[in-house]
């Protein structure tokens, strides 16, 4: 029996390999199996060469491995590719002949022709379907009952139920034809609901739950996923999702709608903060709780539109000009991302301020099991409020704690003046006195010393392993899932995730990290959370382990590189 199975699909973009991925993915987790996929897609629609990876697993995993056990390509192209990944005791299932003894002997062609007669079409209509031959092979060699298979396939195909009885007459074919002389008995797990899912859909539901009301969006990859996704319920769950015509009109409107007494956010991705960064300004002028939803991807300019980076750290801290107020969080998994997103409203209108929330393309395009949400555990707070009638409303009323009252329009007493310029504390903008700028200066800036007060200690850090270990990695986002996988494996090294980046909670990590030796990882290139933690804290790391190819860390080059007898000040991981 094997441990864990990794599955490979390649082939052009528009051939069906997400379609066979991910139908995989659904029926092993429907077993009861941890899995883990990882999407690597050329940046145009059809044509180029791109490859999903699935990874099953019975015990957890949060990461995607090199190892290729079932190699699916759907083009030559893609056999002479990523052969060389294949394990010892893997198998390739190809439409063509290969010489290599590991090749999966499949009749695709009379399969096909007997299901387009069985329909009445012509066997090159059924062509487009080859990769269900594939897929019903490599669920054959795991010995996979068929009909789960099938019943996954008449779901994805709901709609359309030829399309659906094609593949399933294809796969009813394929397991009568088809006699695998290579086997994979994966070790054997018991079932357990979870849900499969990304952080687009894990942030879409922290959405829904946190009462969100408005979300506008400029369409860019990957955030568009999130905002696609709601789009599909928000009439389920009344809110309301908006395309506008470019990314400063988004922003512009999400800080509008959170004016009116709503739930307001927008998401992007790097190119697109980059053109909301004069409202982000105007948000922090005007004490204006809107959550921006950032997915970083491989830049500068367009860059590499569906690879994966780190790089926006720096800019996410320091957007907009002039001083104010944000909060900043980062999640590490799909987990954090559904419960960061109610606590980032939470925390944008108790202290009315912008909150970004800094995820990436890595935990956007992959798909793992997750343990359903506990709903129990989330608060709303709409912070300070006032929705009935008031009298001697101050819409930037100095108050102790920095935050004053918060009104709509409509509400009798409670006149709002907002706008751009400094003002006093009835908004009005017909002051440039040098006490009032101050004083509102103090107001607005000292909230950032209420937020590192009040917020929970889990939401600034999180510390994974023992606490006397004297190597403790550094690090922040989607790099943790492969780094604890690396750490269930080296018990010589702890990590402490840094997951809140402004206000930076530099008491929390003195604790874990004062007198020890430090390793950051990240996925940039210059190893932006270092700089910040030596900025904050005076703290030097004593190695910087950077990935920045455009993909994501895999299982094996961390354990690679942690199992040196010593690091370099500076290792580069190129795996792709």
């Amino acid at each position: 029996m094997i441990h864990d199975l990794n599955l490979m699909v390649a082939g052009p973009q528009g051939s069906g390999i997400n379609f066979t991925s991910d139908t995989f993915a659904k029926v092993m987790a429907r077993e009861g199996y941890h899995v883990f996929t990882n999407a690597e897609l050329f940046s145009t629609i059809k044509g180029e060469h791109s490859y999903f990876r699935v990874r099953v697993c019975k015990d957890m995993i949060r990461s995607y491995s090199e190892r290729i056990d079932i190699l699916i390509p759907l083009d030559a192209k893609s056999v002479m590719l990523h052969a060389k990944e294949l394990s010892k005791d893997g198998s390739i299932i190809f439409e063509d002949s290969l010489e290599d003894p590991r090749h999966a002997d499949i009749p695709y062609k009379e399969i096909l022709q007997t299901v387009a007669t069985k329909f009445g079409k012509a066997l090159s209509e059924l062509n487009v379907m080859k990769n269900t031959v594939a897929l019903a092979g490599a669920t054959k060699m795991i010995g996979l009952d068929k009909e789960k298979l099938k019943k996954v396939i008449s779901e994805n195909f709901a709609s359309k139920p030829t399309i659906a009885s094609m593949n399933n007459a294809i796969v009813d074919e394929v397991y009568s034809e088809f006699s695998p002389t290579r086997t994979f008995d994966l070790e054997p797990t018991t079932y357990k609901k979870r849900m499969f899912i990304n952080s687009t859909h894990a942030v879409g539901m922290g959405k829904v739950e946190a009462g969100m009301k408005f979300q506008s969006y400029y369409p860019i990859t990957p955030a568009s996923d999130e905002s696609n996704y709601l789009e599909r319920v928000m009439e389920r769950y009344d809110f309301v999702v908006e395309q506008t015509e470019d990314e400063i009109a988004a922003i512009n409107m999400a800080v509008a709608a959170a004016n009116t007494g709503l739930r307001s956010a927008t998401s992007t991705s790097g190119p697109g903060f980059s053109l909301m960064v004069e409202a982000l300004s105007y948000a922090g002028m005007t004490e204006t709780p809107v959550v921006i939803f950032y997915y970083q991807r491989a830049g500068p300019a367009t860059g590499m539109p569906t690879r994966h980076e780190q790089g926006d750290l720096k800019f996410a801290l320091s957007a907009g000009h002039g001083e104010f107020p944000r909060v900043i969080i980062a999640p590490g998994d799909h987990k954090e991302a559904f419960y960061d997103t109610i606590e980032a409203f939470n925390i944008a209108e108790e202290y009315q301020l912008p909150v970004i929330v800094l995820l990436d393309k890595a935990m956007a395009m992959s798909n793992y099991t997750v343990d359903p949400f506990d709903l129990s555990k989330i608060r709303i707070n709409r912070g300070k409020l006032v929705l009935s009638e008031t009298n001697g409303y101050l819409r930037y009323k100095f108050e102790e704690d920095g935050v004053s009252p918060r009104s709509v329009p409509g509400i009798k007493g409670g006149l709002i003046t907002i706008a751009g310029d400094e003002h006093d504390e009835d908004g009005h903008i017909f002051t440039e006195d040098a006490d009032n700028r101050v004083k509102m200066m103090d107001k607005r800036m000292h909230k950032m010393e209420s937020v590192l007060k009040a917020v929970n200690a889990d939401t600034k850090v999180k510390f994974y392993g023992k606490p006397t270990n004297k190597k403790v990695i550094v690090s922040w986002g989607s790099s943790k899932g492969p780094i604890l996988d690396v750490l269930d494996k080296l018990g010589e090294y702890s990590l402490l995730q840094i997951r809140m980046m402004e206000p930076f909670p530099v008491e929390e990590v003195m604790k874990f990290l004062k007198g020890k030796t430090i390793i950051a990882i990240e996925q940039n290139y210059t190893g932006q959370l270092a700089d910040l933690l030596k900025e904050k804290t005076g703290l030097e790391v004593s190695s910087r382990i950077v990935k920045f190819n455009g993909r994501p860390f895999a299982f094996e080059e961390m354990v690679e590189v942690l199992s040196k007898s010593k690091l370099e000040k500076r290792e580069v991981l190129t795996y792709a």
